[in-house]
């Protein structure tokens, strides 16, 4: 059978069950559009992930040994795309809600219900507590911040000057660099 290929995109807001006797999955967009597919969200974003280079399981492999998430892991689908990616609850569950945290505006909660509502306004019902969600959507942050940043070689030197500055000194180093301090520096320098 062959697989369908390209399906999750930078414009990939969420993958949910379909409940439906044919499909498996329903792909939506940030246009509002959906795409039903047959084959298993897991299956899916394994093929987004061999389309950057590595397996769902590779991917998930290097989550966990940077960082401690060994259960409901957050995906990096595409790096360069900033396509970052978590579940609900287990990803072998057909429950299993996969979000795509860019865009993320909200998580609310009315009546027991727990509500995401997209950059474009969509709102998505999704299974699982508000308190889940945000642990999920704080863990997808701090692994999109880590591996974004882990291969920048940031160097950052201080001038000669500024390496031991006095109290005092500071108004006259930014002089120095061509800044001059504003009126509200000075005061909170001198308070």
């Amino acid at each position: 059978m062959r697989k369908e290929k390209g399906w999750i995109t930078s414009t990939t807001v969420a993958l949910f069950p379909a409940y439906h006797h044919v499909y498996q999955t329903i792909i939506l967009d940030l246009s509002g559009k959906k795409v039903w597919s047959k084959e298993p969200a897991k299956e899916i974003i394994n093929e987004a992930c061999l389309e950057d280079g590595a397996s769902y399981e590779g991917k998930i492999k290097a989550v966990r040994h940077a960082l401690p998430y060994h259960r409901k892991t957050p995906l990096i689908i595409n790096k360069d795309q900033h396509i970052y990616a978590f579940p609900t609850m287990s990803p072998d569950k057909y429950e299993c809600i996969w979000l795509f945290h860019l865009h993320i505006l909200e998580i609310s909660q009315t009546q027991d219900k727990t509500y995401i509502t997209f950059i474009n306004g969509c709102k998505l019902k999704v299974n699982c507590s508000i308190r889940v969600l945000n642990r999920q959507r704080e863990r997808a942050a701090v692994t999109m911040n880590h591996f974004a940043f882990k291969n920048m070689n940031l160097h950052i030197s201080l001038p000669v000057e500024a390496e031991s500055i006095e109290e005092g000194e500071l108004s006259e180093f930014h002089v120095h660099n061509g800044i001059e301090p504003t009126n509200q520096d000075q005061s909170y320098l001198q308070g």
